[in-house]
């Protein structure tokens, strides 16, 4: 990943610096890196976030901002922004006391919020004794970033050898936040706006050797780097290459091996430009993960986040699942994804319990082959069955708190997922333990229901604080759900509701995509094609239904578009099994002589499904010149005015490029003027008729 990279340095003296393209050889005051060092479970960091970005906004293009999540205030519950190297950049300043702050890393640790400014303000009145330039290209379809950096010595400085840092940052990261009121500018609806979040430190932590370090120094620097889609283990983080940047600082000198160096001589962000693939018809699927759709069966929904990296728009796409190393699975999707967007696609595939390799290929774009595929380990923890009496039954949850009953929540969904009921949180307690909170539900046979229980801090509920713990229970008092309050952040289960008296039917039914199925309470409305599985019960029957929703085929049609009177063209249909043409024909090809211009369409049909398309055939008469009689015709070619002169004439026509008749006079003159302004550019004919026969002409017309 970000060590597979090869720096090239080149070394120039000042007499050669005309080769230099983005750094400027004037001295400049130093840029400020303010490093703002704390976590999610940090109440008062996000006044901390306040403060830098102050500081950042007075200060346009001179002061930035690296927000390091690192130390015991932050968790690995998502979004989990620890790193390696943040963690190591954390350790060799020694942070303590969050949030915490490294300007330009000028101090041996970090210092107070409530002088990052008057540190940034010194720095920024000093003048530093390296410039920075450069820019990194980004290939949007392979995520590969290319580098180009320039550092030139105005000075030199103090140490012989200094480091050159280059960091990926992010913005636009939702997820919780402790505090985050306190910054309302990134607080919305419970939930933080992370910015300029830390993601990568592409050089080592430390930093890589520049030199020399003296004045009228010339270094370039270039490599390559490969972006991840996620950052962080476990509950990562997707990489959105649209909300990404990058720094690159020089640093004067290393604190010790593996250890960041310090201080910081200046620091710059890098022109990015993100460029596309020049094929048309291309996508790529930046993950896998189950979807937040749920069953009571061993077929789950896999959702697949598919960028379109190409030049046009897709409009369908066609996927191979493969589980296990079994047969693959054909899937189809059909919609609009723009050049540059995602979207999330779910399909529906076959999981044994336990952990499963899903291979997912792209096999076709817009109808087009294509090949590229991506692997996870998908699980299918299976589900619990609860059994009752009748139809309809109360069950009991029990939930029982630690201390921080704040921290803890729980819904149960349907299998819409729509709540049915949700409780918590609760009240904290003044001291260690636990307290026990009981609910009653009612819920019906042939449900399938997910149970999701949470702790906002990210530590669960059982643990010094208190014993904590959940169990849900059938009418009769039986547990059928069990377990301690060890959590982390989030546990889920899926329950299926049974009964004795409940008749299971199962039904297949199959569609074409953009009907409609809403039979026995299902509601399947302008389908798009896929398999489906779904269980809906209905006047006491439980239905399992597999719907085939087949897709539509895409029909086109080859042939000539203009032809001559007199003359066949062959038009041949493509993309499904049978066809129809509108002149009744049934084969996939077809022999046409139409005496004018004539529209053909056909309907083809594949697995009982239609897809129409429509043929224009342009018919043009063959007129050839003669020369029966003297004529003269000119200007040719014209702009306007026309002249036309031969004896006795009678009538006189214009013919277009497709054999109509444009214009029609009947005349009796040696000399006629015809105004061709009124029609298009191009080539007309012009037919005259005398006493003493018909001759047709050519003339251009030129506006």
């Amino acid at each position: 990943m970000k060590k597979l990279f090869t720096a090239i340095a080149f070394l120039f003296l000042s007499v050669n610096i005309n080769a230099q393209t983005y750094v400027s050889t004037q001295p400049q005051t130093r840029g400020v890196l303010i490093e703002h060092f704390g976590g999610i479970h940090c109440g008062y960091c996000p006044d901390g976030h306040r403060i830098a970005n102050e500081i950042a906004a007075a200060n346009p293009g001179k002061v930035w901002v690296s927000s390091i999540h690192a130390g015991g205030y932050a968790p690995t519950s998502y979004p989990n922004f620890n790193t390696n190297d943040g963690n190591e950049i954390h350790d060799s300043f020694e942070i303590s006391g969050y949030p915490a702050g490294l300007i330009n890393r000028t101090t041996d640790n970090g210092v107070s919020r409530a002088v990052w400014e008057s540190y940034t303000n010194e720095q920024l009145a000093e003048t530093s004794e390296c410039n920075i330039g450069g820019k990194v290209v980004i290939n949007r379809a392979t995520r590969t970033a290319s580098f180009e950096i320039e550092f030139y010595y105005t000075s030199t400085s103090e140490w012989n050898v200094n480091q050159y840092n280059v960091i990926m940052l992010q913005d636009s990261i939702w997820g919780s936040q402790s505090g985050g009121s306190s910054n309302p500018s990134q607080y919305v609806n419970g939930q933080y706006c992370h910015m300029h979040s830390f993601r990568d430190a592409i050089t080592p932590s430390h930093g890589t050797d520049l030199s020399p370090t003296t004045a009228g120094s010339y270094i370039p620097i270039e490599f390559t780097y490969q972006i991840p889609d996620v950052i962080g283990s476990p509950n990562g983080v997707d990489v959105d290459l649209n909300n990404i940047h990058f720094l690159v600082f020089v640093t004067g000198n290393s604190i010790g091996q593996n250890k960041a160096s310090r201080p910081i001589l200046n620091v710059t962000e890098l022109e990015c430009v993100i460029e596309g693939t020049s094929d048309a018809n291309y996508a790529r699927i930046k993950k896998i993960i189950k979807s937040e759709k749920f069953s009571c069966s061993n077929e789950k929904a896999i959702t697949l986040t598919v960028e379109n990296v190409g030049t046009n728009a897709i409009s369908s796409l066609q996927f191979e699942s493969t589980v296990n190393g079994e047969t693959p699975t054909q899937h189809s999707w059909t919609g609009n994804i723009t050049t540059g967007q995602e979207m999330n696609i779910d399909i529906d595939i076959e999981l044994s319990e336990g952990d499963n390799d899903v291979m997912v290929k792209i096999a076709k774009v817009n109808n087009e082959n294509f090949d590229e595929s991506v692997t996870e380990t998908i699980s299918n923890d299976g589900w619990i069955d609860i059994e009752i009496n009748g139809l309809e039954e109360e069950i009991t949850i029990e939930v029982a708190q630690d201390k921080y009953g704040d921290e803890i929540s729980w819904e149960l969904y349907a299998s819409d997922n729509t709540v049915i009921t949700s409780g918590g949180p609760y009240n904290k307690l003044n001291s260690n333990g636990t307290l026990l909170h009981e609910h009653k539900v009612n819920v019906n046979a042939g449900e399938c229901i997910k149970f999701v229980i949470t702790d906002s801090y990210g530590d669960g509920f059982c643990s010094t604080y208190g014993d904590g713990y959940y169990r849900i229970l059938n009418a009769n008092g039986d547990v059928v759900l069990d377990r301690n309050g060890d959590i982390g952040p989030k546990a889920e289960h899926i329950l299926s509701v049974v009964s004795d008296e409940l008749v299971i039917e199962n039904i297949e039914v199959e569609i074409c995509e953009g009907e409609s199925y809403t039979e026995y309470g299902f509601d399947f409305v302008d389908a798009e094609a896929g398999t489906y599985h779904e269980q809906n019960t209905y006047n006491g029957v439980i239905y399992d239904l597999t719907l085939i929703v087949n897709a539509n085929p895409v029909v086109t049609i080859e042939g000539n578009e203009q032809i001559n009177l007199g003359e066949s063209v062959t038009l041949t249909a493509n993309g499904a099994d049978s066809y129809e043409w509108s002149n009744g024909e049934t084969s996939a090809s077809i022999t046409v002589a139409p005496t004018e211009t004539t529209i053909y369409s056909v309907v083809g049909t594949t697995n009982g499904c239609e897809g129409t398309t429509e043929f224009t055939v342009n018919v043009i008469e063959s007129i050839s010149e003669n020369s029966d009689f003297e004529t003269k015709i000119y200007p040719n070619p014209t702009k306007g005015e026309l002249n036309i002169t031969a004896e006795a004439m009678k009538q006189i026509s214009v013919i277009n490029a497709f054999g109509q008749t444009i214009f029609s006079k009947d005349v009796d003159s040696d000399n006629v003027i015809i105004d061709m302004s009124q029609f298009n550019d191009g080539v007309y004919m012009i037919n005259i008729t005398s006493e003493n026969g018909t001759t047709v002409k050519r003339v251009n017309v030129v506006k």
